[in-house]
């Protein structure tokens, strides 16, 4: 386990100190309320794919009294996610295990160079590899990307093909899943302020695992899709369909040619 500093100063454990400057800006520098996404200072929170728990310490700063549970699968990046959630106060609960559409275990494709890339989904996870292959190699790059880029100097380590192979080649790790429904009960949610949801192309198998009996507990939603518009307009039109405003925003990633959103929804 590495420690990684924050911009206000706080250390905090991750997999890879280089990767929490990109994933540093793409969170904390988000206006949920810009879309419609409010945060209640005292409400619960469910962080499912929470990698180290960067939304999670988000939403601890904007909400000091709140009650917040973040889920991840991937042994080496939960031990990171469990001492930054330790850490905060109050703290937040880590929970060992992916969310899907029914109870079991399945086979992740963990990337220890790039641990927020580890997915259930073979195919999304070589299509952000891709697609961070072109960022890093400075290609469809904007000006707010590419300047993170350039102080973390990815853009010159970048230059070594052997580097790039290493830093994107997956393992296989097994881990075990469970319902967003089963959990909620387990923990005893009966309400749900913000559902966020960072699966790397399994959301629409998280939501799978949510009981119609439990969908009125659910407020609100952040959810990144990873499976391109059409798929993320089609996730919106059913948000809609039970009755959430949505809108849909573009993901940093995306810039690199990996059709990532994010959909923003509420009651």
């Amino acid at each position: 386990m590495q420690s990684a500093t924050l911009p206000d100063g706080r250390t905090i454990s991750c997999v890879n100190a280089y990767e929490v400057d990109f994933s540093v800006h793409e969170i904390f520098s988000e206006d949920l309320s810009a879309h419609g996404l409010q945060l209640p200072p005292d409400g619960v929170y469910l962080d499912v794919g929470a990698n180290i728990g960067l939304f999670s310490l988000y939403l601890r700063d904007h909400c000091p009294t709140a009650r917040i549970i973040a889920f991840e699968p991937m042994p080496a990046v939960f031990a990171a996610l469990e001492c930054n959630l330790a850490a905060m106060t109050p703290p937040g609960l880590a929970v060992p295990l992916a969310l899907g559409a029914e109870a079991g275990w399945a086979e992740f494709d963990y990337f220890p160079g790039v641990a927020a890339l580890s997915t259930q989904n073979h195919e999304v996870g070589k299509t952000m590899s891709a697609g961070l292959r072109r960022l890093l190699g400075g290609q469809q790059a904007g000006d707010d990307v590419q300047d993170i880029l350039d102080k973390t100097g990815a853009a010159e380590a970048v230059a070594d093909t052997a580097f790039l192979d290493d830093l994107l080649r997956p393992e296989t790790v097994r881990a075990q899943i469970d319902t967003l429904s089963a959990q909620m009960a387990a923990l005893g949610v009966d309400a749900v302020d913000l559902l966020k949801i960072d699966t790397e192309g399994a959301e629409r198998e998280v939501l799978a695992g949510l009981a119609e009996s439990d969908w009125p507990k659910i407020r609100q939603l952040l959810v990144e899709v990873h499976l391109g518009a059409e798929v993320t307009e089609a996730m919106a039109a059913e948000l809609q369909g039970r009755g959430f405003r949505t809108s849909i925003g573009q993901h940093p990633l995306s810039q690199g040619g990996a059709a990532v959103f994010h959909i923003y929804a509420a009651r």
